[in-house]
């Protein structure tokens, strides 16, 4: 009869130890990926905002490029028109 008792005792701190268990650690759980997740977000958004940046200045170089290769179309035509009157 003792070791049927012991049986059942050891079941019941079983239950118990596993009940105590997903009570205390779902809400950790859930507080830990919370976290995660905010932590996600706050990368995703540096990462965009350094993106943003990092296209805005790549637009400013491809505008300065541009222009730089009209004002060598331009220097190009101007050569060539000096080079037409010296031969005419």
């Amino acid at each position: 009869m003792l070791v049927v008792f012991e049986i059942v005792f050891l079941i019941v701190m079983g239950i118990i130890a596993i009940v105590t268990i997903v009570t205390v650690g779902r809400p950790l759980a859930i507080a830990y990926a919370d976290k995660v997740k905010t932590k996600h977000l706050e990368m995703d958004d540096e990462q965009t905002k350094q993106m943003n940046l990092r296209i805005a200045a790549l637009e400013e170089e491809t505008r300065e490029l541009k222009q730089q290769l009209l004002s060598i179309q331009e220097s190009k035509e101007f050569d060539a028109r000096l080079l037409e009157k010296g031969k005419g």
